[in-house]
């Protein structure tokens, strides 16, 4: 699971086997790039995990030593768009063993930053 997303607009990315639940010590992890001079702005359909044990986590760069925009666990919720300061977003998604939930589904669209 996970990739290189490389499109200007994208999704949807969605966890393993969404909308079926994901499975025991997943880990997936995404880098998206889209052209130089834009942000990214991710937009989320539905997030839904086990509370403090399965996490997804969005930093604001290319890898994990990035700054971290966002973690993200629990209960069935609304999550607000998260935008990036660049034109690269890491995202990495795990899971422990146990509980076993839908996941999530999101989607992102690339926005120029030009004279601003």
């Amino acid at each position: 699971c996970g990739g290189n997303l490389t499109a200007p607009s994208g999704g949807p990315v969605t966890s393993p086997n969404y909308p079926s639940d994901y499975g025991d010590n997943d880990l997936c992890e995404w880098l998206i790039t889209v052209p130089a001079g834009s942000t990214i702005r991710l937009t989320f359909d539905s997030f839904e995990t086990e509370d403090g044990y399965d996490f997804l986590v969005i930093y604001d760069g290319a890898s994990d030593s990035a700054v971290e925009l966002s973690r993200l666990t629990g209960d069935p919720q609304s999550v607000d768009p998260i935008t990036s300061t660049s034109n690269v977003m890491f995202l990495r998604f795990t899971s422990d063993q146990g509980v076993t939930l839908s996941g999530f589904q999101l989607s992102y669209t690339s926005y120029a930053t030009y004279g601003k």
